[in-house]
């Protein structure tokens, strides 16, 4: 029977004899669909047809395809649609292992990054044939394992320089650094650590950084005043070089205790070694320039877009909603991600 490639080549006789038949292959696709769906927490097909559409706006895994998918009545035909897979899921897989495994091997590959109720998992082996309880993990050579995520190793690790408006009345029209990493736990879950210097005091706050592959979330305590802290962030597409979201709290130095929020952006530092991060913390005014001036120090290219990107990062920062709401929209940070992802040094 005839198969497709990805590369859009002709189908090689081995290929034609490993793969199995059609029936069997849309089914499990149709269940892969579905375990996808778990991991991401959609309740529906629209909702995992917006998380494409999130990465993807000309995606083809619309309402109507998604239907003939996710039933088993027909596979995909255009390698888009597993590039765009690989995205929803945080780019944790590889297109030709998402589109050639069997139900068993992606199950194993993404029960290693996201967390699936066993009930549900159960239900969907068995409509594969499998055994209801979840076969371990073996670290074995073979094709999917090596194409398979390591735990650990999660893109969005690594250090940041934030940005956000300052909270302090005394300080008040400034922009405030801080010092971001995000790695992971003993646990293999993503941990996230916020630093600031404020009137030369070193204020620390951490706490567990929960992920979907659209959004992270983290409730952060401050070692100073023992207080939580909240952070509601966008996740974005490899390699993540720039993350906004929503930063709450109430300000450390103030007596009124004010219920505060804001937009706040974190930079990807490209080799900085986190002392040097941190030294960097303080006030900033808020004028493109000056950003400018700290993108130069994050190791960003010299470029006429860095300007530009100095003076967008002020305005999404600064600019208030339309709906009076403190938000961080998709819209407003993707023009911020174009412009970094053109002076994203070569690794």
């Amino acid at each position: 029977m005839k198969q497709f490639r990805l590369d859009g080549g002709a189908p090689l006789l081995a290929d034609i004899d490993r793969q199995p038949p059609m029936a069997e292959a849309s089914h499990h696709l149709a269940l892969k669909l579905r375990l996808t769906s778990l991991a991401l927490g959609c309740s529906t097909h629209k909702e995992l047809c917006a998380r494409f559409a999130a990465i993807n706006r000309t995606t083809l895994f619309v309402p109507q395809n998604a239907y003939k998918w996710l039933s088993g009545k027909a596979m995909p035909r255009a390698s888009s649609v597993y590039e765009d897979w690989v995205r929803v899921v945080d780019g944790a897989l590889t297109a030709p292992f998402i589109a050639s495994s069997s139900f068993q091997e992606f199950q194993d590959a993404i029960c290693t990054r996201f967390v699936v109720p066993e009930t549900a998992l159960a239900m969907l082996r068995a409509e594969a044939g499998l055994p209801p309880g979840r076969d371990p993990i073996v670290a074995a050579p073979s094709s999917a394992s090596s194409n398979a995520p390591q735990l650990g190793g999660h893109w969005l690790e690594g250090g940041y320089l934030a940005i956000s408006p300052a909270w302090s009345r005394a300080a008040g029209g400034q922009l405030i650094l801080g010092a971001v990493t995000i790695h992971p736990t003993a646990a293999q879950r993503l941990e996230i650590s916020y630093s600031e210097n404020l009137f030369n005091r070193q204020v620390l706050m951490s706490g567990q950084l929960l992920h979907d592959g659209r959004t992270a979330q983290g409730a952060l305590t401050c070692s100073y005043t023992h207080r939580l802290f909240f952070m509601a962030l966008n996740v974005p597409t490899p390699p993540a070089s720039l993350i906004g979201g929503i930063f709450s709290g109430a300000a450390v130095h103030d007596p009124d205790a004010r219920a505060t929020a804001c937009r706040i952006l974190l930079l990807r530092a490209h080799g900085i070694q986190p002392e040097a991060l941190l030294a960097r913390a303080g006030y900033l005014g808020a004028d493109g320039a000056l950003v400018e001036r700290e993108l130069a120090a994050l190791g960003y290219r010299d470029d006429a877009a860095r300007t530009a990107l100095g003076a967008g990062v002020v305005e999404f920062l600064t600019g208030l909603s339309s709906s009076g709401l403190c938000e961080a929209r998709l819209n407003d940070l993707a023009p911020l991600e174009q412009l970094i992802e053109r002076l994203t040094p070569s690794e």
